[in-house]
């Protein structure tokens, strides 16, 4: 027998032409819608992710401009407490000014004493 392609056969040839033709275009298109799906939720992911970190950001260049202020502030009152404590009295200033009231006090009490007495 001799095998010659009839037209059924050949219509076979087409039809299965077609059918894995469109088998790859329905798998390419199901593969893009798929792939197009992922990247828009990376897109929405990643512009997500841009807002927080903006949003970071700004928060801590607050908290370092806040923290900044703050050494700024402790500088000057580590310069102001040196010429505070620089004023107050020594212990010889303090001698002093004990030994001129007892000094005073003892006036006061032989006043008193010869205010009594007389």
């Amino acid at each position: 027998m001799p095998i010659s392609p009839t037209n059924e056969q050949s219509w076979s040839l087409v039809e299965w032409a077609l059918t894995v033709l469109t088998t790859m275009t329905g798998s390419a298109a199901a593969f893009l819608w798929r792939l197009m799906a992922r990247l828009d939720r990376v897109a929405t992911t990643v512009e997500r992710q841009r807002v927080e970190l903006d949003a970071t950001k700004r928060t801590n260049d607050e908290i370092h401009r806040q923290l900044w202020d703050r050494v700024a502030q402790l500088n000057n009152d580590h310069h102001r407490l040196r010429e505070t404590i620089a004023a107050l009295p020594t212990r010889a200033d303090l001698r002093q000014t004990e030994e001129r009231i007892n000094g005073r006090i003892e006036t006061l009490v032989a006043r008193i004493d010869r205010l009594l007495s007389e």
